[in-house]
């Protein structure tokens, strides 16, 4: 197996941080104007796994593992048309020297947790006993009125963003697992994040019984916040996750990296489904900081090569992001206190 890379080309990965002081919206501009860097390391050896891998930067991140040279680059999609479309796009991106059968097309309905359980029992068929070494868990909406998933009841957003991604995260740690075994480096996990999740640690309900079921109220509801607050909710399930599946021995190596990574504000289809006034907004954002799909997509694989040293962390434009307000007393309490009702609902489903 090629990668994961050595520690001075490791190295090569950070980039230049952006000045101190910006604001939210400078800081974005900046960094549509400073894109992170573009690795280029082989990925020959290497089973990778992308939700989301249909368009944007998903699609992105899969021409890039393909043409790169991972063993096999599979694409977990929604509707298996756009998959095969998909694929197709990717070949003749990639080439004849990248064989068609190495680029495999996957169902997966994060709408449903049924779906994500045959996912997951698919995919371990799949790659059998070489396992899975990079698994990025990128699907995500943002819808922008209120809608529940029809299957669970719970909240779109709330469902496809953290319910279903952390079902899909416990479901795939033991094929991650499995990937590590026998090699000198760990098997990466990374979620799809955004470095604005900071602008909510604020809203989350604490004075109820439930965090999750206040979240999933129709007054809850609002289009840019509660993706927010999903987006939040994902470095919760990271740090669970860490906490409950991946506690090491002091004398023995974490054998899955579990990391966020935030691509940036990047031009995709993600406000599809959000009202014209909203895609309005969105357009004009576009022009001034937005990063292509491609320029994004980078993010993903250099968090894939971060190796041990990206576990717990939150990376974004070439740098980690100290996240502060999880390291406090508070947070922690906020954190555990969540992860525990997002897992119970997980653990129901397996």
């Amino acid at each position: 197996m090629s990668i994961p890379i050595e520690c001075h080309e490791r190295d090569q990965l950070f980039g230049t941080r952006a000045p101190p002081g910006l604001g939210s919206i400078q800081t974005m501009r900046w960094a549509a104007k400073n894109p992170p860097n573009d690795p280029q390391v082989s990925f020959s050896g290497m089973n990778v796994m992308l939700t989301g891998a249909n368009s944007g930067i998903g699609y992105e991140a899969a021409v890039k593992f393909a043409k790169l040279g991972a063993s096999k680059v599979i694409l977990a999609v929604r509707t298996l048309e756009k998959g095969y479309a998909a694929k197709h796009d990717i070949q003749m991106s990639v080439g004849e020297g990248y064989k068609c059968g190495r680029l495999i097309v996957m169902q997966l309905d994060m709408d449903d947790f049924g779906s994500v359980k045959r996912f997951a029992t698919s995919l371990e068929e799949e790659v059998g006993a070489d396992g899975l070494q990079v698994a990025i868990l990128n699907a995500g909406i943002a819808p922008g009125t209120y809608s529940v998933a029809k299957e669970t009841g719970w909240e779109s957003s709330l469902q496809v963003n953290v319910l279903s991604t952390a079902f899909l995260a416990i479901c795939l740690l033991p094929l991650l697992k499995l990937g590590s075994e026998g090699k000198v480096h760990p098997a990466q996990l990374i979620f799809t994040g955004s470095a604005e999740c900071v602008s909510v640690t604020e809203d989350i309900p604490v004075d109820v019984p439930h965090v999750l079921e206040a979240l999933n109220e129709p007054e809850s509801f609002h289009p840019r916040k509660s993706y927010l607050i999903t987006k939040l909710l994902v470095v919760y399930v990271m740090q669970g996750l860490i906490d409950d599946y991946l506690v090491a021995p002091l004398d023995q190596q974490c054998p899955v990296v579990i990391s966020v990574v935030c691509p940036g504000y990047t031009v995709t289809n993600l406000a599809r489904d959000l009202s014209w006034p909203q895609r309005t907004v969105m357009m004009l954002m576009n022009m001034y900081c937005g990063r292509s799909a491609e320029e994004g997509s980078r993010s993903l694989l250099s968090a894939s090569l971060l190796g041990a040293a990206g576990h717990g962390k939150f990376w974004t434009n070439d740098n980690f992001l100290d996240l502060e307000y999880t390291s406090t007393a508070e947070g922690q309490k906020l954190q555990a206190r969540v992860w525990k009702e997002i897992r119970d609902v997980c653990l129901k489903e397996l």
